[in-house]
């Protein structure tokens, strides 16, 4: 054991000078093509050598013309300017994809990701500081709104002035020709967390028949936000939309919260009846403990106004 220590030592001690020599090699290294340097970039990426990756991935983006091939750099790019004090170039990066992807999903997963790592590096304020200049410039920047309503609203907890922001998208986004379900499902959320519930109520129902896979979930949605407006007769209405669409079944939490938000409305609006299958369903699908006392409890309530 003790030799095949000291051999390991010995080889570590060999191969780690040739290792940090290669690194530097790569970095001073001239590259012909841009599919040379993103061969060697993503080399190093795969090795776990982010740091190294850079200088290689960065000659990439340099040689390159394509759009389509910058943005893929640029993704990877994010792995190594993850390291850096500095959080401009992974700002840099994130707003090339968000400008010129034409992938709603990839635009929303970048903007999740750069307002993640904004958030854990503490420059929220540089972020927001960045594209409301950009507004300033153009109070139409798609991109800018896109950002910036989800920041205020997510992150700063400003639904009132994620609100507006979301209005403007909005409209911007028609001018242009596109307004997508998501960004109107974001607006709905805010006028409810602005206490604007029937608002809310209407642009839920809005855009419910816009996606078969969401209308359920935008249904119950509307549904809760009539409830909380006082309108117990639009509440009904919205959920038995919502039963007729497909069950929630993005994920088990979203399961649970889907049946569990029928539930409740069906028990506050008077059909104590339509209400137990889903506290049912909503208690099949959880393992929290304190969900599971509040379903069976409101299951037990239920059950009693039904005479069951």
């Amino acid at each position: 054991m003790r030799a095949l220590i000291v051999s390991s030592l010995v080889i570590g001690s060999y191969l780690c000078p040739v290792l940090t020599a290669r690194a530097a090699e790569n970095e001073e290294r001239t590259y012909q093509s841009a599919e040379e340097a993103l061969s060697v970039g993503g080399a190093l990426l795969r090795s776990g050598n982010h740091a190294a990756a850079r200088k290689p991935l960065e000659a990439a983006l340099a040689l390159s013309e394509s759009t389509d091939a910058k943005i893929r750099i640029y993704q990877a790019l994010k792995a190594p300017y993850r390291l850096l004090e500095d959080p401009e170039p992974m700002f840099t990066a994130s707003d090339y994809i968000l400008r010129n992807s034409q992938r709603a999903a990839e635009r929303s997963l970048t903007r999740t990701d750069v307002l993640g790592f904004a958030f854990q590096r503490g420059k929220l304020d540089a972020l927001a500081a960045r594209y409301e200049e950009a507004l300033k410039e153009n109070p139409d920047d798609v991109t800018a709104l896109f950002v910036l309503s989800e920041l205020y609203g997510r992150l700063k907890r400003d639904p009132k002035r994620s609100a507006q922001l979301t209005e403007r998208l909005i409209a911007a986004q028609k001018a242009s020709g596109q307004l997508d379900v998501g960004t109107q499902a974001q607006l709905a959320q805010q006028l409810v967390a602005g206490k604007k519930f029937a608002e809310g109520a209407a642009m839920y129902e809005q855009i419910a028949p816009q996606d078969e896979k969401l209308a359920a979930w935008h249904w119950k949605e509307a549904a809760t936000a009539w409830l909380s407006a006082g309108k117990k007769e639009d509440a009904l209405r919205a959920a038995r939309e919502s039963e007729k669409g497909s069950p929630e079944a993005r994920s088990e939490q979203l399961t649970h919260f889907w049946h569990k938000g029928l539930a409740d409305v069906f028990l506050q609006t008077g059909d104590a009846k339509a209400a137990i299958p889903h506290y049912e369903q909503a208690i099949a699908h959880t393992n929290i403990d304190g969900y599971l006392k509040t379903c069976r409890e409101q299951l037990a309530i239920a059950k009693q106004k039904a005479g069951q």
